[in-house]
């Protein structure tokens, strides 16, 4: 039952908002760190070797901010995801991240060649949030270790940012467009990043944290799939924790069906609600209605006739995948439309 993504939500900050983060559908990787013993290194991430900063060992470790396990660092550390599948063309990659001071960074860096070696080397195209003349900003490009020549690096517009806050990142590639979201605000737009990943890690430095990663492959939105294959699967609806009330970064993509089908006036759907198999049948039956109800009365209060949308509850009675994984589980939490024929 229970969470489809459950991310921490920062007030909107930034240099743009005039676009909107979607998540991709085929989870890959899934990580909220509470099957992590408190003190250890995390057993689904694989500690990248540093060679090009000498002496130094750094560790990343799970430990507790406030109720939530975290991923957090000794010094400056590139951790490598355990990925369920390659990265395609079309990949989104979030999570939820705070900085305490200056001296903090986060950053994602990915692999330009095929390797399984666990090294850092110069091969890599990275992208971090960096503090920069009294602003942070996101800059990003092939860079050495340690830094050497920062006016080598692009960087993005100012970002209006606090410390001790939870943001959440959004990282969206599709065909060499790059665009990165901090909470619902574009922070930085590039139409050809000029690069193809074959890999992802994640670099922490100092006092920075993050939680809640999920990397995903697919297509970006296109509703007349619901046209061509009757149905619209999508882990985009993000609710509270064994609620049915959906958070606010579920807003866009609501914002968007609503428009889609009020263009398309002829169009009539039934919501279905699914969720994992965590808890009792009868639980997560209801659940799942409630979350399928809470979604009509969403698109009801963006235009559309309560008499085009029908809802449904499911439960965890038709998973797509098994639910023994923290992958499968989160796939298996969704919401499906389904075209109703006249």
């Amino acid at each position: 039952m229970h969470c489809a993504n459950c991310f921490a939500q920062g007030s909107s900050h930034g240099a743009s908002s005039n676009k909107v983060f979607t998540p991709r559908e085929h989870i890959i990787f899934e990580d909220d760190f509470s099957y992590d013993s408190l003190g250890h290194a995390p057993h689904k991430w694989k500690r990248l070797i540093n060679y090009k900063v000498r002496g130094t060992k750094t560790h990343a470790i799970v430990r507790q901010e406030g109720a939530d396990n975290v991923l957090s660092t000794d010094g400056i550390t590139y951790v490598k995801p355990i990925l369920q599948g390659a990265l395609t063309d079309s990949f989104t990659v979030e999570c939820d991240f705070m900085l305490k001071d200056k001296e903090d960074y986060l950053g994602l860096a990915f692999r330009l060649g095929k390797s399984d070696k666990n090294i850092i080397d110069t091969d890599f195209y990275q992208f971090f949030f960096f503090y920069d003349q009294d602003h942070y900003r996101v800059f990003h490009g092939i860079v050495d270790v340690p830094f050497r020549d920062l006016d080598s690096y692009k960087f993005g517009p100012p970002v209006v940012f606090s410390f001790n806050h939870w943001y959440h990142l959004g990282f969206s590639y599709n065909h060499r467009h790059i665009t990165c979201y901090l909470d619902s605000t574009l922070v930085l737009d590039i139409p050809d990043g000029g690069f193809q990943p074959y890999g992802l890690s994640i670099r922490l430095d100092s006092n920075a944290i993050c939680k809640n990663v999920v990397i995903a492959n697919g297509k970006l939105l296109d509703f007349t799939r619901l046209i061509r294959e009757k149905k619209f699967v999508t882990h985009a609806i993000i609710f509270e924790y064994n609620k049915a009330d959906i958070r606010v970064d579920s807003d866009p993509f609501l914002a968007q069906l609503a428009g889609w089908l009020l263009k398309n006036p002829a169009i009539s759907i039934e919501i279905d609600g699914h969720t994992d198999s965590i808890g009792g049948a009868a639980s997560n039956l209801d659940l799942s209605v409630k979350r399928a109800e809470e979604v009509k009365k969403q698109l009801v209060t963006k235009g559309l006739p309560a008499a085009r949308l029908t809802t449904k509850g499911l439960g965890s009675t038709m998973p797509l995948r098994s639910n023994q994984t923290e992958e499968g589980r989160s796939e298996n939490r969704r919401v499906e439309f389904i075209l109703v024929e006249k």
